[in-house]
């Protein structure tokens, strides 16, 4: 064989070689490539994920902060409702005519069956109102004389305080509207905030 030749020969296996190794090089690079590509879409889809469930348990804290914000309004509102239709009730109580207050007040002095000596206090309105009228008529009621008017005043807009040795009840108008007023707040609180 000629020198040309053989020159040639070692070109052309050479150049064979050089393809060759490029060729497993490209395939290597490509495998890596795929490997890499991979592993990163893996990990996107994981931090894609790790953000999808912060997001919902960061919409889960607010949308509970703004229920929460929105049930404690509505729960203020209703107080001011109930406040209101209790302040109508203790005027509506207290316009009356002087017998139909008179009889109001007797009525609950009668439901408490006081069988001791008791003092009745009343607001300074009524102590000079229906006073002296209500210890009579409580008096003869129960065949006894066992009541009799405080000579100082409460402050209270209506109702009475009943007062014995033993034990003392209010039967205030604020004192009623304070227990009335308990009830509906505790319903409304329990529809909003559960039990």
């Amino acid at each position: 064989m000629s020198l040309e030749r053989i020159k040639t020969r070692l070109l052309e296996d050479a150049r064979k070689e050089a393809q060759s190794v490029v060729e497993a090089a490209e395939k290597g690079l490509k495998l890596r490539l795929d490997r890499e590509e991979s592993s990163l879409k893996r990990e996107i889809e994981d931090r894609l994920e790790t953000l999808k469930r912060e997001l919902r348990k960061e919409n889960e804290r607010t949308l509970s902060l703004l229920k929460s914000s929105n049930n404690k309004k509505l729960l203020g509102m209703k107080n001011r409702v109930i406040d209101r239709v209790l302040e109508e009730a203790m005027n509506n109580i207290l316009s009356p005519s002087k017998q139909e207050y008179l009889a109001l007040l007797e009525g609950w002095l009668k439901g408490l069956n006081i069988e001791e000596r008791a003092e009745i206090m009343l607001s300074s309105k009524d102590l000079r109102g229906v006073g002296p009228e209500l210890v009579r008529n409580a008096n003869e009621s129960c065949g006894k004389n066992i009541f009799f008017l405080a000579t100082s005043v409460v402050s209270i807009k209506g109702g009475f305080i009943v007062k014995t040795k033993n034990f003392k009840i209010d039967r205030s108008l604020e004192c009623i509207a304070s227990h009335l007023r308990e009830e509906p707040i505790l319903e409304v609180a329990e529809k909003l905030f559960g039990k």
